[in-house]
């Protein structure tokens, strides 16, 4: 009876990081700006990492889901892929 408990309050846990990582954008709006480069690199790059190692497992878990609908590309896209991007690859203080 643990373990779903356990499942259940990861998969909010997961949604909510997720729902997070987008919000703060609305005060990074200006590429450049010396409190947005702050912004990111103190918070949202964080919020991202986390959303990307969710994400990931998340995506293994949809797998089975994933691979009968032969949407898998999809599904790593949204949940690895853009993440990583987001997280890794954009420029400090970027908000898109």
């Amino acid at each position: 009876m643990e373990k779903p408990k356990k499942l259940v309050v990861t998969a909010v846990l997961a949604g909510l990081l997720m729902g997070l990582a987008a919000a703060p954008q609305a005060y990074a709006s200006q590429e450049g700006d010396g409190g947005a480069i702050l912004l990111d690199l103190l918070v949202l790059r964080p919020v991202g990492l986390v959303t990307l190692v969710a994400g990931s497992v998340i995506f293994v878990g949809a797998l089975p889901f994933s691979l009968p609908s032969r949407s898998v590309g999809e599904t790593f896209d949204t949940l690895v892929k853009h993440p990583a991007y987001y997280t890794f690859i954009r420029h400090l203080g970027d908000d898109k």
